[in-house]
């Protein structure tokens, strides 16, 4: 199942904006993994949605806010992208999932992240 096609990856993508974003990224001909922090089933319902449109989809499990488990989800990622798309990139990242926590890029610490 092998095609030129780009992929994005859509933090947070199993439900509002970020569901919506893989959709239309999906409806613009581009594959599309999603990530999602407790809402599996919802998550699922989007790779299928995408699925039948005809493109590749994937979803993983992402709490944004728990920067120790990056590496990880870097290894799900990359395990998922070989298997599942036959690459071992992406082309682009939405990266919609978060918290509401305001500071500057540059001053932005684990501390500051785990205290949102």
């Amino acid at each position: 199942m092998k095609s030129n096609n780009k992929i994005a990856l859509v933090t947070g993508g199993s439900r509002g904006l970020g569901k919506d974003m893989a959709l239309r990224l999906a409806a613009s001909g581009i594959d599309v993994i999603i990530t999602y922090l407790t809402k599996e089933a919802e998550a699922q319902a989007v790779v299928a949605d995408i699925r039948q449109q005809g493109h590749r989809a994937a979803s993983l499990p992402l709490n944004t806010g728990d920067v120790k488990r990056f590496p990880d989800f870097i290894t799900s990622l990359q395990a998922t992208l070989a298997k599942d798309f036959g690459t071992d990139r992406i082309d682009f990242l939405v990266n919609n999932a978060g918290i509401g926590g305001y500071s500057p890029v540059p001053d932005v610490t684990e501390a500051f992240l785990t205290s949102c």
